[in-house]
């Protein structure tokens, strides 16, 4: 069952991860950003390319998104049992938590995430940047061919990856991608995906970048088979 269900600007944190959440440190869980929404992936479960990557970062603009914009009254109860979205960042992150809206957020157009002062949503920037080369290889719109999932989902200004019970939702997405071939590529946190999904080091269709840093997905990121491999996959 997806665990994201309960999400909402008022409840940050999957149900499923409280226990886990709660117990950490003082120290630990300070290091966890929860004024924002988790983004634990982005983008189509069918797609046929996968993106592993680190967690959701946070810059303190970010929170200027939380508390911008009017409700969005709902046609129907939704899944969180509110009647209506608080602003449209909770409505567009959480109808893709929901599988309601199956297109990366990050990679939309027009960006309909934007603050008091018609800023957008870094992510859109950060997002764009990294696929601009595939998508001109490409010649498509890409945001509905990729699933991107993150090690750790809630954001944090530094890395942090730790066992949680919602990780069992999307690893069950990553073993039915291998079972299938779709191709994988493994942006961030290495060690960490290798350590928590059985196989995948030794997987077929694993691409690995050569820079864990620069995670562009561009042909000089990669060998040229891995980089032909990837742009005929969308």
């Amino acid at each position: 069952m997806n665990p994201w269900l309960n999400i909402s600007l008022s409840d940050t944190v999957a149900d499923c991860d409280k226990p886990v959440i709660n117990s950490l440190t003082t120290a630990v869980k300070s290091k966890i950003v929860l004024d924002t929404l988790p983004e634990p992936y982005h983008g189509n479960p069918e797609a046929k390319v996968y993106l592993l990557n680190g967690n959701p970062g946070h810059s303190e603009k970010d929170l200027t998104f939380v508390g911008c914009g009017n409700a969005i009254q709902a046609a129907s109860v939704l899944p969180n049992g509110n009647n209506a979205f608080s602003n449209i960042y909770e409505k567009e992150i959480c109808e893709e938590l929901w599988h309601i809206n199956k297109e990366f957020i990050w990679l939309r157009d027009p960006e309909t995430v934007v603050n008091a002062i018609g800023e957008s949503h870094l992510g859109y920037r950060w997002w764009k940047d990294r696929v601009r080369e595939l998508k001109k290889a490409c010649g498509c719109e890409i945001s509905e061919k990729v699933f991107c999932i993150e090690c750790f989902p809630y954001h944090t200004e530094r890395k942090m990856a730790f066992k949680l019970p919602s990780d069992e939702y999307v690893d069950g997405f990553i073993y039915r991608a291998m079972e299938e071939e779709k191709v994988i590529v493994l942006m961030r946190s290495r060690r960490e995906w290798f350590a928590r999904i059985k196989g995948l080091e030794n997987y077929s269709n694993l691409i690995l970048l050569n820079s864990c840093r620069n995670v562009s997905l561009s042909p000089g990121n990669m060998t040229k088979s891995d980089w032909e491999k990837l742009v005929k996959s969308l």
